[in-house]
């Protein structure tokens, strides 16, 4: 293959990979409820799988009923996620005017200690911090769920309906037995290290959120169940949704009580809890198996981030993981996967 003949290949992917990103940008209204429907669709499947494997009265569970309880079980969720978020807003739009009180109290006194002639507004003071647009991009996407549950759930439906002839779709659409084989195997390796990541992941954030709760509850922090689902559901968010977990609680603590022992106190045990998790548990835990670059992790999260706000933040790392095992699966896109990976192994 000539110098040219590369060049043009290039050209040609460039060309493709711009026009994808394009579709993906002005597609998000429609593509981002799908993917949501998937996301809950393979959920339910493996809720459903792990329902099977209980054995009662000496019988596996009936795979109808299975999916049944973990339809059920994802309602209930879903339920009690929206009446605790529901509760905790109002009880935040109560208590609104003494934070508001208390605040601007710590502003006079720090405008005091740091011998400012002029009072800074809160808007140039928060303008800068990303949490506050990360808060407002959750918030927004909270807001399009519930919008778009309608959709969705016919998505999560269809879904279901023909989760049985994808085998059979595949089947027809790839006559050559290899390359059927070969596709199946890709399928298995996504669908096995998804899996394995949301197991990981929802374990570690779950544990997270429970000694966070119990933290922020011993201390008398306002809201500590709201803080908790807060974090349980951050954690999904690669390095910054922890960060900012953590720091929403401490700013409460500052705002609620007059001494400063509480906030130190919520402080370094968040901090503690989060080095625990993500520095030692996580890395234990998951170890090479996913085998990603941190700098690619962090390229993702911003380029997931800017196309489809705070959900393509959520869906970063799997999405990297997909694109990843894809990409090692070709020899002409290998080395694509090699610089995605960590240390420059990848498996055929």
């Amino acid at each position: 293959m000539n110098s040219n003949t590369k060049l043009v290949n290039f050209a040609l992917s460039l060309g493709i990979v711009s026009w994808i990103v394009y579709l993906l940008l002005i597609g998000k209204s429609l593509l981002v409820p799908f993917v949501i429907a998937v996301v809950i669709w393979y959920l339910i499947i493996s809720l459903t799988g792990f329902i099977q494997r209980v054995r009662v009265f000496g019988q596996n569970v009936p795979e109808i009923v299975a999916t049944l309880l973990a339809i059920l079980l994802g309602a209930i969720l879903i339920w009690g996620f929206a009446a605790l978020v529901s509760a905790n807003i109002s009880m935040v739009v109560e208590k609104a005017p003494h934070y508001q009180a208390k605040l601007k109290q710590l502003l006079s006194h720090a405008i005091d200690w740091f011998g400012l002639q002029q009072v800074p507004k809160l808007s140039d003071l928060f303008s800068e911090l990303n949490f506050i647009s990360l808060t407002s991009g959750f918030a927004q996407m909270v807001t399009e769920v519930a919008a778009n549950a309608g959709i969705i759930l016919i998505y999560v439906l269809f879904l279901l309906l023909e989760h049985h002839t994808f085998n059979q779709k595949l089947e027809a659409l790839i006559q050559q037995p290899e390359q059927l084989q070969k596709t199946r195997e890709i399928v298995h390796r996504i669908s096995a290290k998804i899996r394995s990541y949301v197991g990981i992941k929802t374990a570690l954030s779950l544990f997270a959120a429970s000694l966070s709760y119990i933290l922020l509850r011993s201390v008398g922090v306002d809201f500590p169940e709201f803080w908790a689902l807060l974090i349980f559901l951050l954690h999904y968010i690669p390095t910054i949704g922890s960060i900012v977990a953590t720091v929403f609680p401490c700013l409460l603590a500052i705002v609620q009580f007059e001494s400063w022992v509480p906030f130190t106190i919520v402080a370094l045990g968040l901090m503690f809890i989060q080095f625990v998790v993500g520095n030692i548990l996580e890395p234990r835990l998951m170890g090479k198996s996913f085998n990603l670059s941190g700098l690619v992790i962090l390229l993702s999260l911003g380029f997931w981030g800017k196309l489809w706000g705070i959900t393509g933040m959520f869906l970063c790392v799997p999405f990297t993981v997909i694109a990843s095992i894809i990409l090692s699966s070709f020899s002409k896109t290998r080395s694509i996967a090699i610089f995605l990976s960590e240390d420059g192994k990848i498996k055929n």
